[in-house]
């Protein structure tokens, strides 16, 4: 497996993590992660298109940075900073 396929399959595991994360937040946490929320989905299906139209190159680095950023979703107080994060490390990837 590359590490774009990889990073993809971190992607959509973070994606399902963060709408765990959503669905079990309160109104208020809500309203403020709606629109980071969707823009994680739109930049892993960006990812996923990416994928299929040229070679990216991915790091062990950028998995590694995945992987802390998936860290931080459990963790209430992180989960906004953890959505930005991801959708950065994504969009590098993306022309």
């Amino acid at each position: 497996m590359s590490n774009l396929d990889k990073l993809i399959a971190q992607s959509k595991k973070a994606y399902v993590e963060i709408a765990t994360a959503y669905d079990a937040a309160d109104i208020n946490q809500k309203i403020a992660l709606s629109e980071s929320v969707q823009k994680a989905q739109s930049a892993l299906v960006a990812l996923q298109t990416a994928n299929l139209a040229q070679s990216v190159t991915v790091t062990d680095a950028d998995l590694a940075e995945m992987s802390r950023l998936r860290a931080k979703i459990n963790n209430a107080a992180e989960l906004q900073s953890a959505i930005t994060g991801i959708i950065g490390l994504v969009s590098k990837f993306l022309v």
